[in-house]
């Protein structure tokens, strides 16, 4: 049974998530959308970095219409000169119907996601629920100074954090349920399934949809 902090959360693959709360539609990294997701129909994209299966421009270009806001790395201008909002790691936005913090997100002893590159990680508010989706990441100190109800964290173990540091991850922003992100079949699933019988942690493996 999913808690209802999951109310409207759909996980399409990788770190592609879509939240429906109080009538508005939120996507972060849309990639591999299925044909219920409508074309024009979302009111907030967000976009963590620029890897071709967080950045789909096919996808974007499907779900923005007229009245879409569009977010973006401030990094990322060159691929994305028309987004909304460029942001950087510690801005803060505040929309009609959205809160929103950039954070960082980066690899602390890997190279595919560096620091210097300014890619981000997202903390949001919608219908009264604090997300927070991690973006492609390593367990960083930045982590501390989130406070969340849902925290989607990645656990593929390889280009991001595995399952230990997802634990710790979780304990930092003190979440009240998580969903591991970045994860399919094999080695990444095992990292999933480590997550998930943590215990004293309440962690949600959601079914993906693509």
């Amino acid at each position: 049974m999913h808690s209802q902090l999951l109310d409207g959360v759909t996980w399409f693959r990788g770190s592609s998530i879509r939240i429906r709360r109080a009538g508005l539609e939120l996507h972060v990294d849309p990639y591999g959308h299925d044909a219920d997701t409508p074309d024009g129909g979302a009111d907030f994209i967000l976009l963590t970095h620029p890897h071709y299966d967080n950045f789909s421009e096919e996808e974007i270009d499907r779900l923005r219409g007229a009245d879409t806001v569009l977010i973006a790395p401030a990094t990322m201008k060159k691929q994305l000169s028309d987004a909304d909002h460029f942001l950087r790691p510690g801005d803060m936005l505040q929309l009609q119907d959205l809160d929103l913090i950039a954070m960082p997100a980066y690899n602390v002893d890997k190279r595919y996601h560096p620091p210097e590159a300014g890619w981000l990680g997202y903390v949001f508010t919608l219908d009264g629920v604090t997300f927070y989706h991690a973006g492609d990441t390593d367990l960083i100190d930045a982590m501390m100074s989130v406070r969340c109800d849902v925290a989607f964290l990645p656990v593929d173990g390889h280009y991001t954090m595995d399952a230990d540091a997802a634990v710790r991850a979780a304990e930092r922003c003190g979440a009240q349920t998580v969903v591991p992100i970045r994860w399919s079949d094999g080695p990444t699933a095992r990292e999933a399934e480590r997550l998930a019988d943590t215990e004293g942690l309440n962690v949600e493996l959601l079914e993906r949809t693509a």
